[in-house]
């Protein structure tokens, strides 16, 4: 299974996961065969990429810290109470069906509390506020255990983190939404976004103030450049200090319509350069342990030149996956693929990632080749 971007779909390509839409209906099932009239909607509908199986790879299995299941049932609740909010600010909120999805969240991370985070969702363009704010849960949720935190704490982090965003539903959807650049106005109205969060948290009983200062200080940065207040370093609750990392990794990782995701060893080195300044640096390291830098499925370069596939990876040592050798140095198909981790030969490394554009090259090349 690997990740390739709509742009690159060509027909004949089996899906390896399902695509749901918005309102959680499924668009395509896992297994079909995708045609050009299903490439062209997906496409309209705003689907960045999508994950196919890969018959030169073979079957790998990427483990999922939160299930499809679980994941969906959490966008759709955000959804929908980010909708009554716009509506009712003062009552819109749904604190027991958020509540319930945060719990659902936060129990299935527990279960899987070993498993390292691999980028692996699909979110339409407009999907973006409600998949973002379920990721930057899970991603919190997942530190608070690392940093050993109790139900209790991790509860309103989860709350904190899945609302942190729903400030914006009180900005008008013109400016929050605008193509081009920001006025001065529209920019100080964008970052308002952190008080109206707050008061639509602490107006609620059942969220803990606590929670609501996540939305409030998520935007404050750890040397005080951040705002609303330009709070730093322990002045910023540490929920808030967690979701700000969260928040970060997963805008920086997700696709955009005015732009591509970083892949996620390009947002490690934005997380780790930014771990200087902005962002807690202690956080910052236990985050990034729990990150994988190399997911499973991606395309790689060894530093001997051979080209293959990670199909595990160490938790203990992140840049050193287990890699399924498929064509060596010369682009040249190996007869006989086999694996290599890297913990155990210390002189060869990752020395690239390979995006589509490579991949589709070799595939080329190696169609040439047999024809």
């Amino acid at each position: 299974m690997r990740k390739v971007s709509i742009d690159f779909v060509e027909p004949g390509m089996i899906l390896a996961r399902s695509i749901y839409s918005a309102d959680g209906r499924t668009l395509l099932g896992a297994g079909i065969t995708l045609s050009m009239p299903f490439i062209r909607r997906l496409k309209e509908l705003g689907v960045p990429a999508v994950l196919i199986k890969d018959q030169v790879i073979g079957e790998l299995t990427v483990p999922d810290v939160l299930s499809e299941q679980v994941r969906l049932a959490a966008v759709q609740t955000i959804r929908r109470s980010f909708a009554r909010v716009q509506l009712h600010p003062d009552g819109g909120l749904e604190p027991v069906a958020v509540k319930r999805a945060t719990s659902a969240i936060i129990d299935e991370v527990l279960r899987n509390r070993h498993v390292m985070y691999h980028v692996a969702d699909i979110r339409t363009f407009d999907d973006y506020t409600f998949g973002h704010s379920v990721n930057v849960c899970l991603l919190s949720v997942l530190t608070g255990i690392a940093m050993g935190y109790n139900e209790l704490e991790l509860y309103d982090l989860a709350c904190g983190a899945i609302l942190h965003d729903i400030g914006k539903m009180l900005v008008p959807h013109e400016v929050l939404n605008k193509p081009g650049r920001l006025t001065p106005e529209e920019f100080a109205e964008i970052r308002r976004h952190c008080e109206y969060g707050f008061e639509i948290i602490r107006h609620q009983s059942e969220f803990s103030l606590a929670a609501a200062h996540v939305a409030l200080q998520h935007q404050e940065r750890f040397d005080g450049s951040g705002y609303p207040r330009q709070l730093k370093g322990e002045e910023i609750h540490e929920y808030a200090r967690i979701v700000a990392i969260a928040d970060m990794y997963d805008a920086l990782v997700a696709d955009r319509v005015y732009r591509k995701g970083y892949l996620p060893y390009q947002a490690h080195e934005i997380i780790l350069a930014a771990s200087c300044r902005e962002l807690d640096p202690r956080i910052s390291q236990i985050f990034l342990q729990n990150i994988a830098i190399y997911p499973i499925g991606s395309t790689v370069q060894l530093n001997t030149g051979d080209i293959g596939v990670v199909v595990d990876v160490n938790k203990a040592f992140q840049s050193r996956p287990v890699v399924r050798l498929l064509y060596d140095a010369d682009g040249t198909p190996l007869k006989r693929p086999y694996e290599l981790d890297l913990t155990r030969h210390l002189t060869v490394f990752v020395d690239k990632v390979l995006f589509e554009e490579h991949i589709r090259a070799l595939t080329a090349s190696e169609h040439r080749k047999a024809t």
